[in-house]
């Protein structure tokens, strides 16, 4: 009897052993959550620089900008036959930088030269399709960054969209 006497007592007191350990643990975890949070929001210089940082890109991240590259487009090219055909097109750059869209006002006439020149080497039977549309916006927008970077040393403009398309 003696002898199941102490084998109860030995595992309530490991039971007891356990539950101080746990309550040590979660002590440990809790005070360096507390010292870890007191340094992030109370501690040092470090964050509000990150902040500042943070501040000064926030341009290219803001807002979407437009300019249209008024007047339309229109460019004459022919098809694998050899027939003539003409593409009106009117477009709309994007930046998200006033700076950008003012440099991109003052070199329309670079802009539009250099991309009459490039959709004037089109084939028809490409360009009729939604992949030949979505290669000549790709190709678009690969000339008005190599403009802008020309004129400005930056690419700036991110996107081009047609805002109407007349191939004929």
């Amino acid at each position: 009897m003696a002898e199941e006497a102490n084998e109860s007592e030995s595992p309530a007191e490991s039971g007891g052993m356990m539950k101080k350990l746990l309550f040590v643990g979660i002590g440990l975890v809790l005070i360096g959550a507390g010292v870890f949070a007191g340094m992030t929001f109370l501690g040092g210089d470090e964050p509000a620089e990150e902040g500042a940082e943070a501040a000064n890109k926030l341009p290219a991240d803001g807002p979407a900008l437009y300019t249209s590259l008024h007047p339309p487009l229109v460019v004459n090219f022919k098809d694998a036959i050899g027939d003539s055909h003409f593409m009106q097109i009117t477009m709309e750059v994007m930046a998200r930088d006033q700076n950008v869209i003012n440099s991109v006002r003052e070199h329309t006439p670079v802009i539009r030269n250099s991309l009459i020149l490039l959709y004037s080497g089109a084939v028809y039977e490409e360009i009729t399709t939604r992949e030949g549309k979505e290669q000549m916006l790709a190709d678009g927008l690969a000339e008005i960054q190599q403009v802008m970077t020309d004129q400005i040393g930056e690419p700036g403009v991110e996107a081009v969209y047609f805002t109407a398309l007349v191939i004929q």
